[in-house]
């Protein structure tokens, strides 16, 4: 056999067990695959590190010995990751995606760390069959995860009685609001006029509203009530006198 025949012949069997194992994708190899999939999971923890002393100066009146500070982060675990599946993860304030395979998990989770707590971050997490199943990448199932934002106003004085109140929790899941508007609900909250919801409460007037109301509008309450009254006494008089003709 000549070697331009072995070669084709060759090319005939890369193709065909190529198709043959595209073939062999079927419907039930999904549905595990995708069972598979759904068994991932996501979810994100507070890391909090000490920093060397040398690289912060400690409060007035303390010492290295009397204070430490932190370095805090936020660490993303995906677990349950299988040699069948990967994983393509994107972050939505890099804009960046980023795939992890079984191989670069630690039996089966990946983990990593995400610094800028000040910014919000929403992931998705897609998951895909691996090319060791007879269904190499196809998408099989998506999770999301958000990882909140460090709220500086928290740390603020006008805080202190409100840490109940949503714009003086450490994280928020939600944007950013001026200083003038933090300033301004906190007051209203400690005020009792929103709830911690920041959903506006109206005032209990103890019915007073409706005597404001009549005390506002009298001189039209009286001209309403006289024309009423006119035609209440019309009417009168006209029934009255068909009757009369009637009984004639």
């Amino acid at each position: 056999m000549s070697k331009f025949k072995v070669l084709i012949f060759t090319l005939v069997l890369f193709f065909a067990s190529t198709t043959y194992a595209h073939a062999a994708c079927d419907a039930n190899e999904l549905n595990t695959l995708r069972g598979v999939a759904s068994n991932v999971r996501v979810s994100y923890e507070e890391m909090r590190e000490p920093l060397d002393p040398s690289e912060y100066t400690p409060p007035d009146g303390t010492s290295s010995d009397d204070y430490t500070a932190y370095y805090t982060f936020f660490r993303v675990y995906i677990t349950n990751l299988t040699e069948d599946i990967y994983v393509e993860v994107r972050n939505s304030a890099t804009g960046e995606t980023t795939t992890y395979t079984y191989d670069q998990s630690d039996n089966g989770t990946i983990t990593f760390d995400w610094e800028e707590i000040t910014v919000m971050v929403n992931y998705t997490i897609t998951v895909y069959s691996s090319s060791n199943t007879n269904c190499p990448d196809t998408e099989l199932y998506t999770l999301y995860l958000t990882t909140p934002r460090f709220n500086q106003y928290s740390t603020y004085d006008l805080c202190e009685g409100a840490e109940d109140f949503y714009l003086c929790y450490e994280y928020l899941s939600v944007e950013d609001v001026s200083f003038g508007e933090f300033v301004e609900l906190v007051e209203r909250y400690k005020a009792g006029q929103i709830d911690d919801g920041s959903n506006v409460e109206e005032p209990d007037d103890g019915g007073n509203g409706f005597i404001a109301f009549l005390g506002d509008h009298y001189i039209a309450i009286i001209i309403i009530a006289v024309v009423v009254i006119a035609v209440g006494v019309t009417v009168t008089v006209i029934i009255v006198k068909k009757q009369r003709r009637r009984v004639v």
